[in-house]
């Protein structure tokens, strides 16, 4: 597939991934509140730090996104692969909490979204 290098693709891309990070921003905080209520151990308090620095990393992005007038700058390629590896240590630590707690609801679909909004980007934008 071919990726198209254009002002609509980049714009798409930037738009998608914007609202892939407040979305993440806003389960992930659920997320966080859901280990709170838990007594902690090793593995509620990973899935709240991951949880913690997703809410941190992609509202940082989601901000650098909107206001710079140039997308293909190092730092906004910096901060899109490091959303998306904190989208990724979230995925791990969440699935890792659904295994441990039936019924636990995770955030690991909003984290996919994010993973994937980030890596379309960065592949318009390299």
């Amino acid at each position: 597939m071919a990726v198209s290098t254009g002002p609509e693709s980049v714009r798409t891309g930037i738009n998608r991934c914007i609202a892939a990070c407040d979305a993440l921003v806003t389960v992930s905080e659920d997320c966080a509140h859901a280990c709170l209520r838990i007594k902690g151990n090793g593995d509620i308090t990973r899935c709240f730090f991951a949880d913690l620095d997703c809410i941190e990393v992609c509202s940082s992005t989601s901000r650098l996104l909107s206001w710079h007038a140039r997308k293909d700058g190092l730092m906004t390629i910096a901060l899109l692969e490091t959303c998306r590896e904190a989208a990724r240590a979230s995925i791990a630590a969440c699935e890792n909490m659904a295994r441990l707690h039936p019924g636990w609801h995770t955030c690991s679909m909003a984290c996919r979204r994010v993973d994937e909004a980030c890596s379309r980007l960065l592949a318009v934008l390299r």
